[in-house]
């Protein structure tokens, strides 16, 4: 959970309340570890994922249990068993039974006796058990809607996972480990060092604290081996005071990581920049991570597919990784394989000195430290430009141009030729003219250098790259509004000031790691107030006129509804909230519509009238309340939602010439479109469909990529789906109802596997 209590953000006054040296202490169990109790309503989103990619939307659902064939007449005890059970706890969650006769309904459309009800509104990972006394078949439907079938196997048994999350899981990070290490040559440190040639010795070796990220005192070895791939290992120490506590990350982990004191030892992290294929030496180079626990008692660190680094709970292998690595975290394949561009897409970040605490004396202090450091960071550099030859035509082509100038900056040029890390130095982009803002390299120098850019340089496409394409007016500015994501620029910047009000100050995803959200949330809050003076528009401050740091409460619902009955209404988009009340604030004369769940996060509006209703949401926490309200207009001769699917509605819309002459298509396709783009919409594309879903929000459908792209002028191919505009409304509307029905695929065989 986020903590923004300046109490809280002081852990340096516990630490003399614990220990002068660690030397002195051999056995963790010494330092009594009270629990830390974490304040309500705060951000719980360290290390998280913007979008889990969840396989099924919150709601309702329906199963269904049939035999295979027709129940004989001398047939006993024909039926099944049916558990729900918490697929993290263990714990049953449901329990049911059912019979079947030689006159039992077997068609799942129309049977509804052997129908139950699974509720995902809670967006848990849950595991179906389906016992059979013969072959039967699983059934599972929202509203008519067929989303899955499953046989029983041998037993007449089925068994089927809903996961709540794609992209991080324990199946997740074995199909990983299984792309990068097929073999299994790396199961152990010790295998992996032998792997990389470790065994012949190693390049570089420092030791330091990583204040800036996880703040682990950190024991790193760096190796370059004669083919120019790389690899690094480090030890990670951490003195543990309590759960969750601060004071975790403190010095304390550098004299712990100074001393090899094992009884600190976490467990250790690796990343090797290799060949992709391993059998052939030539092919391009990628990152490869592994995460190792700390010695078992054989004294061997065995490779795990998961681990708590942030102390915000159990994470897997290799978002943990890809998150901070400039990675793009996309589900798995339809054959389960891990997705290439996800494996290609992460990068090494640059060790920021200025960053690390390093011990006063000794071998390991801080003048000692330079060269190694500033050795690792030329390599760093040196593999960003072993990517950028990469065929630009690639999807997901990534431009390596600005984090190589960051890192020449830092060493003064591309020769590298000052010894000492270069502080304060700043990129062309954001250097001062006329044209741009006064103090904008104070901006860069406070704000962006320390708690952005070595993250945001590593993200975002050469296609996506482009120059400054539009000019609009923001509160009376005018500003020029470029695609990147990486902010190379103050233009570049200042374009997504809305979605940084939002991510930073409201949703409080932003900072992503938890130690850099601490130092940039430190009170008296001088980055977010200094940011704050440069976002047009900006309006999150408390009744004194003060920075309102995340946490409050905050209604959103979707934008105008275009709609037949019945309408879902999803308040997943909403912030910090823990209580939900939906209502009609006005609606035409004579309604006679109604709201069903109206006290649950998603509620449908029945009815039977045509016009216009002004719905409202309610949302609350212990904090206080905030409301948002929404225009309904119902058409009887609409589309149903439930009937909306991809393949009739979703591709016509991303493939046919309709928005200024052109499609989404125009751009996305490996034909005639744009070098490098991401994701392509074409037929050819066998994967179409899942690559469409890896771009929506099932929990939160207002913040999909889909509708979040083409509604932008922070987008490559301009704003296609003007909202002003009927046609852009109303494909918004098509899109953003198919996603709150659950994305339905369809019945075409050529995409919906």
């Amino acid at each position: 959970m986020r903590i923004f209590n300046a109490r809280i953000l002081r852990p340096l006054l516990l630490y003399s309340l614990i220990v002068v040296s660690i030397s002195a202490c051999d056995h963790r169990g010494e330092m009594k570890a009270s629990e830390f109790i974490l304040p309500e309503d705060v951000s719980d989103s360290y290390l998280a994922f913007l979008n889990t990619q969840q396989s099924f939307s919150s709601d309702v659902y329906q199963l269904v249990i049939l035999p295979v064939s027709i129940i004989s007449p001398q047939t006993m005890d024909a039926g099944y068993s049916l558990t729900i059970s918490d697929s993290v706890t263990g714990l049953k969650k449901k329990n049911y039974s059912g019979q079947w006769s030689n006159i039992s309904e077997l068609n799942w459309q129309s049977n509804s006796v052997n129908r139950h009800e699974l509720d995902l509104t809670s967006n848990q990972a849950v595991i179906i058990t389906v016992e059979c006394s013969q072959s039967c078949e699983l059934f599972l439907l929202k509203s008519g809607y067929l989303y899955h079938q499953q046989a029983s196997g041998d037993g007449f048994i089925i068994e089927y996972e809903i996961v709540s999350n794609l992209i991080n899981s324990v199946s997740y990070a074995q199909q990983y480990y299984q792309a990068i290490d097929p073999n299994n040559e790396r199961m152990t440190l010790a295998a992996w060092k032998r792997k990389n040639g470790f065994d012949q010795g190693y390049d570089v070796h420092v030791i330091f604290r990583d204040t800036k990220d996880l703040g682990y005192g950190r024991d790193l070895y760096a190796r370059r081996n004669e083919d120019g791939s790389l690899a690094f290992f480090v030890n990670n120490f951490v003195v543990t005071v309590g759960k969750g506590n601060p004071a975790n990350y403190g010095p304390l982990n550098l004299l712990a990581a100074s001393d090899q004191n094992s009884d600190y030892h976490l467990g250790s992290n690796a990343i090797e920049f290799s060949p992709e294929n391993q059998d052939d030496p030539d092919s391009e180079k990628i990152l490869k991570f592994f995460t190792f626990a700390a010695k078992d008692e054989q004294g061997i660190q065995q490779r795990v597919t998961s681990a708590d680094l942030d102390g915000r709970g159990v994470k897997h292998m290799p978002s943990i990784c890809l998150t901070c690595h400039g990675g793009t975290l996309l589900p798995l394949n339809p054959d389960d394989s891990f997705n290439t561009l996800s494996m290609k897409s992460a990068k090494l970040n640059q060790l920021e000195f200025d960053s690390f605490e390093f011990m006063s004396t000794g071998l390991f202090n801080q003048a000692e430290q330079q060269a190694g450091i500033k050795q690792i960071n030329q390599w760093v550099r040196d593999s960003y430009a072993e990517m950028a030859t990469r065929d630009i035509t690639e999807e997901g082509f990534w431009d390596a141009s600005f984090p190589q100038l960051i890192a020449n900056n830092r060493y003064g040029g591309e020769d590298f030729n000052a010894v000492n890390f270069q502080r304060n130095t700043v990129p062309i982009g954001w250097q001062q003219t006329h044209a741009r803002p006064e103090g904008i390299e104070n901006l860069y120098q406070q704000v962006i250098e320390p708690h952005c850019i070595s993250c945001h340089s590593l993200r975002g496409y050469k296609a996506g790259d482009d120059d400054l394409v539009e000019e609009v007016i923001v509160n009376g500015e005018a500003i020029k509004l470029g695609n990147a994501i990486n902010f190379s620029s103050y233009e570049k910047f200042i374009s997504y000031s809305e979605l940084i009000i939002d991510y930073v100050y409201r949703r409080g995803v932003m900072p992503l790691s938890l130690r850099n959200a601490e130092k940039f949330w430190q009170y008296p809050y001088l980055a977010p107030a200094l940011l704050a003076s440069f976002l047009p528009g900006f309006d999150v401050l408390d009744e004194y006129g003060e920075i309102q740091p995340p946490g409050l409460p905050l209604a959103r619902i979707e934008s105008q509804r275009l709609s037949n009955f019945p309408v879902t209404l999803n308040g997943g988009g909403s912030y910090f909230s823990n209580s939900f009340q939906w209502m009609i604030i006005s609606g035409p004369t004579g309604h006679d519509a109604h709201l069903k769940n109206s006290a649950d996060k998603i509620s449908q509006l029945l009815g039977t009238v045509e016009g216009d209703y002004v719905i409202g949401l309610e949302v609350n926490n212990s904090r206080g309340s905030s409301r948002a309200e929404v225009l309904v207009s119902i058409d009887t001769s609409r589309q149903p939602a439930l009937e909306i699917n991809f393949v009739d509605d979703i591709k016509p819309i991303l493939q046919n010439t309709i928005f200024n002459l052109r499609s989404c298509q125009s751009c996305h396709n490996p034909i005639t479109g744009i070098e490098g783009i991401p994701v392509h919409y074409h037929d050819g594309n066998e994967r179409l469909y899942f690559d469409v879903r890896a771009r929506i929000n099932l929990s939160a459908p207002m913040d999909s990529l889909l509708l979040q792209k083409p509604t932008r002028f922070q987008h490559g191919g301009g704003k296609i789906l003007d909202l002003e505009t009927n046609l852009g409304l109303e494909s918004y509307n098509t899109i953003l109802q198919w996603i709150i029905s659950g994305a339905p695929c369809g019945d075409d065989s050529a995409f919906c596997q």
